[in-house]
């Protein structure tokens, strides 16, 4: 499927925690104790022509309850990361840290709007990266 644009994340993240949580209910396994979703978040080109990427990592974990050697606790943490492909930058990745992680459980809205304060800092850096970066293209040869 074509998109000529980046999905609002405002509506992806939510679906994302949706779509786990009816994993998770349907009693299947978890895929790993470390998920990670990645959404694509913008694309930017740099002066000398390569691609910047912004991603929006959706990353699930379980771990154990603090204080059970039973129970276990699924989280949802939001993350982003910008990557440039250009053929000799010197920065070719930034990571933006991960928010706290919020209970699974809690409301698939309102941890959705965990993603706007790394979405902002990874839009920010990709911007300012692609109006510096004079990274050529790969050429694919």
């Amino acid at each position: 499927m074509y998109t000529n644009f980046a999905p609002n994340p405002a509506d992806a993240v939510p679906e994302e925690i949706r779509i786990q949580r009816r994993h998770l209910e349907s009693g299947r396994r978890v895929l790993s104790t470390n998920h990670i979703v990645a959404i694509p978040a913008g694309r930017y080109q740099g002066v000398g022509g390569a691609v910047i990427e912004a991603d929006l990592q959706v990353k699930f974990s379980r771990k154990r309850k603090h204080g059970s050697f039973t129970e276990m606790q699924d989280g949802v943490a939001i993350a982003a990361l910008v990557r440039c492909a250009g053929n000799g930058c010197a920065d070719q990745e930034h990571q933006v840290p991960a928010t706290d992680a919020v209970p699974l459980s809690a409301d698939a809205d309102e941890a959705s709007a965990a993603a706007l304060a790394p979405l902002a800092a990874a839009r920010k850096w990709a911007q300012q990266h692609a109006e510096t970066c004079r990274a050529l293209p790969y050429n694919g040869r």
